[in-house]
């Protein structure tokens, strides 16, 4: 997937590489930044996919036990742990088989109505299940007579002190923006237009005069005519604040997730704008 993008970067860089006023910018080129994009997109995703799984790791003490990876911690109480089970088994469904290349992780339904969060990289099956009063989370400790031993001695030895299970996330990834509906929503649809409004400019690109109005006078006639290509620079702009209120918003959701959400909503209508001015200047 890596080198795929890097090949289609590539052909849009040496595209791109003509003087301004020689670039053919078409659907064509479009679809192959959106492959580029999609492949990228598809690369950093199975590289977290590669990292979490080279850290994942398990910890046990006499209070609790603990889930590592990329430097995130899933604290379970032992005092919370009520059985343990060797597999499961269950249907697999399409999301859930996505989820299980490499690195099984992420929360799967049993027909029996329990809900089991993986952190292992065996099937369910050939996994250690921790049955708690919250919940079920299954891993896969190398040595499995060793680590259940040594549980289940800490448990009858009995903990010092209650803590509080939960998942106490890094600062690298900020999951709780990631997974906020509001954010989610408006990311999508600010993406959507401005994938939308550069694939529409693509199409009609060939057909704009090689010179043409940004702006207008209080007459409504031309006073600025520029050539063609810098209204590629409308959409551009767009991208980038869509790219910066991201990147504060992931900054300020762990202060103040309403004004984080407020960002994002801001985005979508930006590209409304964007896209009004650029009908406006086309048609």
């Amino acid at each position: 997937m890596a080198t795929g993008a890097v090949t289609l970067l590539i052909q849009i860089g040496v595209a791109l590489a003509l003087p301004p006023v020689q670039w053919e910018i078409n659907l064509r080129l479009y679809l192959q930044m959106l492959a580029a994009l999609a492949l990228l997109l598809a690369t950093g995703i199975f590289a977290y996919r590669v990292a979490a799984t080279v850290t994942l790791g398990y910890g046990v003490d006499r209070n609790g036990f603990y889930i590592l990876w990329l430097g995130n911690r899933t604290v379970i109480s032992l005092a919370h742990i009520e059985s343990l089970e060797i597999g499961v088994r269950m249907t697999e469904n399409v999301g859930s088989l996505v989820r299980s290349i490499g690195y099984y992780y992420g929360s799967v339904h049993l027909p029996d109505g329990r809900v089991i969060q993986r952190f292992t990289t065996l099937p369910l099956v050939q996994s250690l299940i921790l049955h708690t009063t919250g919940g079920s989370f299954a891993i896969s400790p190398e040595n499995l007579e060793n680590f259940v031993l040594e549980l289940e001695q800490r448990r009858r030895i009995g903990v010092i002190q209650q803590i509080p299970s939960g998942t106490e996330s890094g600062r690298l990834f900020s999951y709780a923006f990631w997974e906020d509906r509001v954010v989610w929503a408006s990311l999508l649809a600010a993406m959507g237009l401005s994938l939308l409004l550069v694939g529409w400019l693509a199409a009609i690109y060939s057909g704009l005069p090689a010179m043409i109005d940004l702006r207008a006078d209080a007459a409504g006639m031309a006073s600025t005519l520029r050539p063609r290509h810098q209204i590629l620079f409308l959409p551009l702009a767009s991208i980038a604040i869509l790219l910066i209120n991201s990147g504060f918003g992931m900054s300020l959701y762990s202060r103040t997730p309403a004004g984080a959400r407020l960002l994002q909503v801001a985005s979508a209508l930006v590209q409304i704008l964007f896209a009004v001015a650029i009908l406006t200047i086309v048609i």
